[in-house]
């Protein structure tokens, strides 16, 4: 008679005490299978068995056992297999990484090289800047990059540039473009920086731009600089005026003292207003040279005059010997004689009555 398991339903064959699929006990629990009809057999009396007791049937655990091993060992497998698969994926996606070139500007700022506070909108003149970038570069091989970093006017001009050449390196680098603005228009600037990275054919480039003001107006630098520039000049323009006074015969001594104290002085000058003082007493020696060639020159005129007039009191003197024999006793005895303009007052002397030792001179002027 074919035994049906209570546990699993599995039809086992007759005689079985356990179950060969699950190994539960078959004792007297497990249910005959109900028999087809067929002929009616006359009963035959039967022996009770006695009942048969069955310890705990311990194959079934190391089945048990063997199956979870099993299971254990095809996940453990399966999630083997996976990591090592990861973990390839994982290295080529590292190799590639690695082999990528980068170029990236992760920060671009402008500030004062003494690291005080800079106010970006109201920018000082004649203060020291540094437009500072740090950034990534990496490449391989034969690869190359190039870091410029640019300042531009409101017009789009450049005010100033440097290009760098970057090395590659896997850690952050920091570039800065240092300068000092002497003049400002009150307008925007922009400082631009532009990374460029090269590697076989491939090109990445990175930029950062920011904008800022310088006050308008000029720097003490650069009007100190026009300041002696300019007095420079008048003196040079003071020193030709005072070589020609001097090739004119007038005596400049004193201008030439006064000039070359005031060029120690322009060698020293520290600020626009001594220079201007420097130049003020370069023109004040132009025009004292001048002042004293005028009045050379009008000399000059006044002597030429007092000189023709002293030949027209000579003629007249000696047209007054020619008349009496002698002459005049004094000047006031003449009458229409010409004027020194100078004010200077003409007279005479004669050792004897002899015209030829006549002699008319000039209080002003001498004889001429």
């Amino acid at each position: 008679m074919k035994m049906k398991c209570p546990e699993c339903e599995h039809v086992n064959p007759d005689g079985t005490k356990f179950c060969v699929s699950c190994g539960t006990p078959l004792g007297e629990v497990t249910r005959a299978m109900p028999q087809v009809p067929g002929a009616p057999t006359a009963p035959q009396p039967t022996t009770p068995m006695p009942a048969v007791q069955v310890p705990a049937y311990v194959p079934q655990q190391i089945e048990k056992k063997r199956d979870s091993r099993t299971i254990l060992l095809v996940v453990l497998g399966v999630v083997g297999v996976l990591l090592v698969a990861g973990a390839v994926v994982t290295v080529v996606m590292m190799v590639a990484a690695a082999n990528r070139p980068v170029a990236r500007i992760t920060s671009a700022e402008l500030v004062r090289t003494d690291d005080t506070t800079l106010d970006t909108s109201e920018v000082p003149l004649d203060t020291e800047l540094a437009f500072r970038v740090t950034y990534n570069a990496k490449f391989k091989g034969t690869g190359s990059g190039t870091l410029r970093l640019e300042i531009v006017d409101s017009a789009d001009d450049t005010v100033m540039d440097e290009t760098f050449v970057v090395k590659s390196s896997g850690k952050a680098q920091t570039k800065k473009l240092t300068f000092t603005m002497e003049q400002g228009s009150g307008k925007p600037l922009e400082a631009r920086a532009l990374l460029t990275v090269k590697q076989g054919e491939k090109k990445l480039t990175a930029s950062k731009d920011l904008s800022f003001t310088m006050v308008a107006g000029k720097g003490k630098d650069l009007q100190l600089g026009e300041a002696v520039e300019a007095a420079t000049q008048k003196c040079d323009e003071a020193t030709a005026a005072l070589d020609d006074a001097v090739a004119a015969g007038i005596d400049v001594g004193d201008l030439l003292d006064r000039l070359s104290a005031a060029l120690e002085d322009l060698e020293e000058a520290e600020t626009a207003a001594e220079a201007d003082a420097v130049a003020g007493t370069a023109q004040g020696v132009i025009d004292e040279c001048a002042a004293r060639k005028a009045a050379a020159a009008e000399e000059a005129r006044t002597a030429e005059i007092c000189r023709q007039n002293q030949r027209v009191v000579y003629d007249r003197l000696v047209d007054w010997w020619g008349g009496s024999g002698n002459f005049p006793n004094d000047m006031s005895e003449m009458y229409g004689l010409p004027v020194c303009p100078s004010g200077g007052a003409y007279s005479y002397y004669a050792p004897s009555t002899d015209p030829s030792t006549l002699h008319v001179t000039c209080t002003v002027h001498g004889e001429l």
